[in-house]
């Protein structure tokens, strides 16, 4: 219905509708004017942070494979940091990693970042902490010298008495893609259980079984399925990382495991790597690696 008096009003502008001005020869008063240029600038800035990957400055930090969050805690209290030239001393400070610059004690981090990929062979009786208030050896202490690039750290944990292939990084980009959830990332283990594994058994594995605090695992793949007299051994492929969840779908099936050790990382495989030892990842072991975790 049109309105019969007053002037006839122009639309709200739209968020779509709403463009800064481009400086030209069009706009020679806004191209020459001392407001112009800090208004932009600030626009530009703020629009390209993306809010998914805007993080706190130490969390960056570590992301960066600079140090560990703690660390970086530290070296922002102590004035240490600059984000876009700016010192920061205040570690809730939020930044995106891809677009804001990072500066510590005046270099740059994200320009002296070597990424490191190790694959580790972790013997039995060794945490997957970086210390351990119980003076425990820690997967740190099985890391040669030398072995630098940033702040290491191991992705996902195996618990102190499972043996196997454990990936150490300063990727952390890719040690979140992962060990997150959704990314359904197979994982494969050497399993020693007490028992005779039935049919049955095997069937509950495949399907998914509800542990003792209610949970239902995902279907996991059973191979090389064998019995000798009183033990029984296979591999096992699942696609999570619940806390000692081999252990807890054994239990739960009556079959306490003996041993058991990881023997591959989706395309990684322990192979021949000596107990103790680390070895690098080939480059074709880190593509396949981040293809698979896309």
């Amino acid at each position: 219905m049109r309105r019969r008096w007053g002037p006839k009003r122009s639309p709200a502008p739209s968020a779509a509708r709403c463009v800064m001005p481009v400086p030209s020869a069009a706009f020679p008063a806004w191209r020459n004017s001392d407001w112009f240029f800090p208004i932009i600038f600030q626009y530009s800035s703020v629009k390209s942070r993306h809010p998914l990957r805007v993080v706190s400055l130490p969390r960056a930090l570590s992301k960066l494979g600079w140090c560990s969050r703690s660390q970086a805690e530290r070296l922002v209290a102590e004035g240490k940091v600059s984000v876009n030239g700016r010192i920061v001393t205040q570690a809730a400070f939020r930044v995106d990693p891809s677009a804001d610059r990072i500066d510590v004690e005046g270099t740059e981090a994200s320009r002296t970042k070597t990424f490191v990929y190790l694959l580790l062979n972790k013997p039995a009786g060794v945490v997957t902490t970086r210390s351990d208030e119980r003076q425990r050896r820690t997967v740190y202490d099985l890391i040669p010298s030398g072995r630098g690039g940033g702040h290491l750290f191991p992705v996902g944990r195996l618990d102190k008495e499972t043996t196997g292939a454990l990936l150490i990084t300063n990727d952390s980009q890719l040690g979140e893609r992962l060990t997150n959830p959704s990314s359904k990332f197979p994982k494969t283990y050497a399993v020693e259980c007490e028992g005779r594994l039935t049919a049955e058994d095997r069937r509950r594995l495949e399907t998914g079984i509800v542990l003792d605090d209610g949970t239902r695992t995902l279907p996991a793949v059973v191979e090389r399925a064998e019995t000798d007299g009183s033990i029984s051994s296979c591999q096992l492929t699942i696609i999570e990382g619940k806390n000692r969840q081999i252990r807890r779908m054994f239990d739960t099936l009556g079959h306490p495991v003996l041993s058991l050790r990881r023997i591959a990382i989706g395309p990684v495989e322990l192979g021949t790597l000596e107990e103790g030892t680390v070895r690098p990842l080939t480059p074709r072991e880190v593509a396949s690696l981040k293809n698979e975790a896309e």
